[in-house]
């Protein structure tokens, strides 16, 4: 059942005769919830099963078939259809990053994220063990590349209507909660007030986003690293077709590549996770995609090259997932949150329209302009890693210096969770 203690304590939920919920609260705290660890872990295996792997499929297939045109037969249809089709795709990954931030805690989102974002990458070793095999179909009116178009555009048809009825709309009523995993949910939210996932919707808090600083310098970031992150997807089997290899070889080779990003992606955001930390682990990643640049552009033996490809592509994946759930867990309130998410993602994927013109046949096959556009982006990349650490670190400081020095004349500082993170007791993390 619901208790009220008084008006300014939170609504949490008790255990009664009749019911025990893995939720409990302290009447001598009574703004410390305590959940049940081993319910709470049970709860949130049905959103990573219902949820996460869902998102995961469905990002999947978005890399699979974004470009997949099969019955085109002229420019008119071509502008036409990958306009509908960027404008369809356009709120996936803001949405997919949106909803993580909505279920999981902070020490919960860079695995999800990263497997989410695995998802990209096996999309591209997947991708080129179709296109291996389906490109070398030949028949009189359909060619090989046609085939690969159309298999993997059935493919997400037959797949997102189970989508539509598996997703739950809002994680408060999933279908797949019991009643008590329900309670259990809320109380997560109340033990967090800086979630904010009880506000009214807000102009005022959502245009909070945009006065904002460290909005710009993560917008920067992200715009730096998509660079690399289209570039190098997209251009590495054409990047591997500069080492030697035949068209349909080039496809494949590139999967041990994607592979081997895939599983240190995961691990990245295992470490990342478990020690509280984003920008080291971010900082390690623009390091390797650094080096990898270097000797894409700077050695001409071929085997050292295909190994820098290999160095380059482990830095694509964590530098793009794990930056997101970085900025999700250093603003407070759900509506700027999303907000800032949003449109950190959309204006970053104005990356995409520049890395056509960076990466152009008339550079092939060592795209020199490209590489050297994407190591400067991703140095500067790594700049504004430590700068936002910086500021962060010194804001923290700043912050428990203030609270301190107020705890010692004896007049101590009420939390405000309507500040957001400009809360005196919100901790930016590092």
């Amino acid at each position: 059942m619901d208790h009220e203690l008084d008006s300014t304590t939170k609504k949490v939920i008790m255990p009664t005769a009749s019911t025990s919920l893995p939720v409990s609260e302290s009447l001598n705290s009574p703004s410390e919830i305590y959940i049940d660890p081993v319910l709470e872990k049970k709860m949130m295996r049905k959103f990573d099963l219902y949820v996460i792997i869902p998102m995961g499929i469905l990002y999947l297939m978005s890399n699979l078939d974004r470009s997949n045109l099969a019955w085109i037969t002229n420019y008119k249809g071509l502008y036409a259809c990958r306009l509908l089709i960027g404008l369809f795709e356009a709120g996936l990954i803001p949405c997919i990053n949106v909803y993580i931030g909505w279920v999981y805690k902070k020490s919960e989102r860079g695995q999800r994220s990263s497997f989410i974002f695995a998802f990209s990458a096996f999309s591209s070793a997947f991708g080129g063990v179709l296109a291996f095999g389906l490109t070398q179909i030949k028949t009189a009116s359909f060619e090989g590349w046609r085939w690969l178009f159309a298999v993997e555009g059935i493919m997400t048809i037959l797949f997102v209507p189970v989508f539509w009825f598996i997703f739950p709309k809002t994680p408060q009523t999933a279908w797949f909660l019991t009643d008590d995993e329900k309670h259990l949910l809320k109380a997560r939210y109340d033990a967090d007030p800086s979630w904010g996932q009880d506000d009214p919707f807000s102009w005022t808090e959502s245009l909070k986003a945009f006065t904002d600083p460290k909005w710009y310098a993560f917008f920067a970031y992200q715009f730096s690293v998509n660079i690399s992150l289209y570039g190098l997807t997209t251009f590495m089997p054409a990047i591997v077709r500069g080492l030697g290899y035949t068209s349909i070889m080039a496809n494949l080779m590139t999967v041990p590549i994607f592979m081997c990003s895939l599983v240190f992606f995961l691990l990245i955001a295992y470490f990342s996770d478990r020690t509280g930390y984003r920008g080291p682990f971010l900082g390690i990643g623009l390091t390797l995609l650094i080096i990898g640049y270097a000797i894409l552009l700077s050695v001409d033996n071929l085997k050292v090259r295909f190994f820098a490809s290999f160095v380059a592509a482990l830095g694509i994946y964590p530098t793009t997932g794990l930056s997101i759930m970085w900025l999700q867990d250093n603003v407070a309130r759900y509506y700027k949150r999303a907000t800032m998410v949003g449109f950190t993602l959309t204006l970053g994927n104005i990356a995409g329209v520049a890395v056509g013109q960076i990466f152009t046949s008339q550079s092939a096959p060592r795209y020199k302009p490209g590489l050297t556009i994407g190591m400067g982006l991703a140095v500067f990349a790594l700049i504004d890693v430590c700068v936002l650490m910086a500021m962060f670190a010194w804001t923290n400081k700043k912050r428990a210096a203030k609270i301190l020095a107020a705890e010692q004349i004896g007049d101590s500082i009420a939390p405000n969770p309507d500040n957001g993170d400009y809360d005196v007791h919100f901790r930016y993390s590092l």
